[in-house]
């Protein structure tokens, strides 16, 4: 990385009172939208990596959930792996809506302490935390280890459009939880990856989006999707001054910069969720 790139990091780490411990290297923990794959979808994880100078860890796994991903000791693992100064990106959001009573991925419901007792199809028994308790927790161990938290809200599906097909749909309620989880620590920082999805997707417009970049599905991104996607998520560094823009590339630079002045989002909750 060029000197005038760490300058500018170090700057932003002490704005944001992150101590300027050089950072080693960047470890990725989410689901399907971020995991690497060797097929027609890709996650955004994987096409990152050109844009930011620092090695990554992608350790996203499909088809998890902030608590499966815990429960399966994947949290675990990838905490094992940190060195101080390192960066974990945590993303969640795809797979935790429903009810914990049918559902293994599915949180408790609320964003504070409420917990939720199940049995699981193998008998297990399982307290079941909100979605806020189980990103805190990964934030905690994080820090714990000396490492600085990034939590990352969860990104739209592509077909998640008005009627008009002119603007995107509010996020669900795991946008504002993600950010509500971060807020409990200093140390944490928060980019609303759903905001700045909403703006490259926007500016692409409908027509170009979907089903164009989403092949199999409303979920998973082609390559070039992923892309995309993936430079939205810089983009949001650039906006935020976050501390990882003085690590990007040459290609990471040379993105635009689109940021919105003011974004007002709501709670959107399906008919199922309300009823839990």
């Amino acid at each position: 990385m060029k000197s005038s790139g760490l300058f500018a990091a170090l700057i932003a780490l002490s704005a944001i009172g992150i101590s300027s411990v050089s950072a080693a290297k960047i470890l990725m923990a989410g689901d399907s939208t971020m995991a690497h794959w060797k097929s027609s979808i890709q996650g955004w994880g994987t096409p990152f990596s050109q844009y930011i100078d620092l090695p990554i860890i992608n350790l996203a796994r499909g088809g998890r959930s902030a608590r499966s991903y815990y429960r399966e000791g994947l949290q675990a693992e990838l905490i094992s792996q940190i060195e101080a100064g390192d960066y974990v990106i945590l993303e969640f959001g795809h797979n935790d809506g429903g009810s914990p009573a049918t559902s293994d991925r599915a949180p408790t419901w609320g964003d504070g302490a409420q917990t939720t007792v199940v049995k699981l199809a193998n008998g297990t028994v399982e307290t079941v935390q909100t979605f806020v308790t189980y990103e805190k927790w990964f934030i905690r161990d994080v820090i714990g280890k000396g490492g600085f938290p990034v939590v990352s809200s969860t990104t739209p599906n592509g077909d998640a459009w008005n009627p008009a097909h002119t603007e995107m749909l509010a996020p669900n309620r795991f946008v504002p939880y993600a950010k509500m989880a971060a807020g409990n620590f200093t140390e944490a920082t928060y980019i609303d990856h759903y905001e700045f999805v909403t703006i490259a997707f926007e500016t692409l417009g409908y027509t170009n989006v979907y089903p164009k970049l989403f092949p199999n599905d409303h979920t998973h991104t082609s390559p070039e999707g992923a892309d995309i996607v993936a430079q939205a998520f810089v983009n949001g560094l650039k906006c935020t001054n976050h501390p990882l823009a003085g690590y990007l590339t040459y290609a990471g630079n040379a993105l635009e910069k689109k940021c919105r002045s003011v974004a007002l989002f709501f709670f959107s909750f399906s008919a199922h969720e309300r009823n839990l």
